[in-house]
């Protein structure tokens, strides 16, 4: 556990002195603060403090989409093979390589609370439910961000792909509020999201059933074992191609 968390680390201060990262969550942090404060100005709304939550969630999973490039990121610096050459086991190793992207998203909700702050949107509110939501919302984005990982390392322009992610599962975990006809593909797309349950609870907590936590469980574990059988067909076909320099 001691090295997983030191090599989770590393790779993580790694992430965080990329210049490109850094700006995926601040300005999609600060940008979406920026957007609902003009529109809750214009109707009297600053004590709304959903702004800098939902600001904070959308955040988290913009840095969740670099998952999607962050293994073609490792095979174009020509490290891929290195940091699958341990004793520590390939999963460990791809593991430690995704998840400082979820951990990272983790600063949209205090840059979220500061930037709303400044601007004199309410930040108040702030309990365990709460809490504990941003939690398994960073659990969920992690999932996600393995399965991501793994549908997008056998494309060589894996990276150009991240913002078509952004968007809908954003819609399907209910962030946004979408016209009628189309609130049941909504409610349909959430059913296979686990993210969707953290965002009901960060939102919307007086909402939350025992059925929800439920449904975020029973996803976590299924998206964990599609994650899993993902990565390993990806690495067995890299080797057969021996494309990212993998052997």
């Amino acid at each position: 556990m001691i090295d997983f968390m030191t090599l989770t680390w590393f790779h993580l201060k790694l992430f965080a002195q990329n210049s490109y990262f850094r700006t995926i969550v601040f300005v999609t942090t600060i940008g979406y603060v920026l957007m609902q404060y003009v529109a809750a100005n214009a109707v009297h709304d600053l004590g709304n403090q959903t702004i800098w939550l939902r600001a904070g969630i959308i955040g988290t999973w913009a840095a969740g989409t670099s998952a999607a490039g962050v293994i073609p990121y490792q095979r174009a610096q020509g490290t891929l093979a290195y940091i699958l050459d341990t004793t520590k086991g390939e999963a460990i190793s791809l593991a430690t390589l995704i998840i400082p992207a979820a951990c990272f998203g983790l600063l949209a909700f205090p840059v979220a609370w500061l930037t709303s702050l400044v601007l004199g949107v309410s930040t108040t509110g702030i309990t365990w439910i709460l809490v504990l939501g941003v939690i398994t919302l960073w659990l969920s984005v992690i999932l996600l961000d393995f399965v991501v990982a793994g549908l997008f390392v056998l494309t060589p322009n894996a990276m150009l792909y991240e913002s078509l992610l952004l968007i809908p599962i954003l819609i399907g975990a209910g962030i946004y509020t979408v016209p009628q006809r189309y609130q049941m593909v909504v409610e349909v797309l959430g059913l296979f999201l686990p993210m969707a349950t953290p965002v009901k609870m960060i939102l919307q907590p007086n909402l939350v059933t025992g059925i929800d936590v439920l449904q975020m469980l029973i996803l976590s574990v299924v998206w964990l074992i599609m994650a899993h059988f993902l990565l390993k067909i990806s690495l067995r076909r890299l080797r057969v191609t021996g494309d990212m320099a993998v052997i």
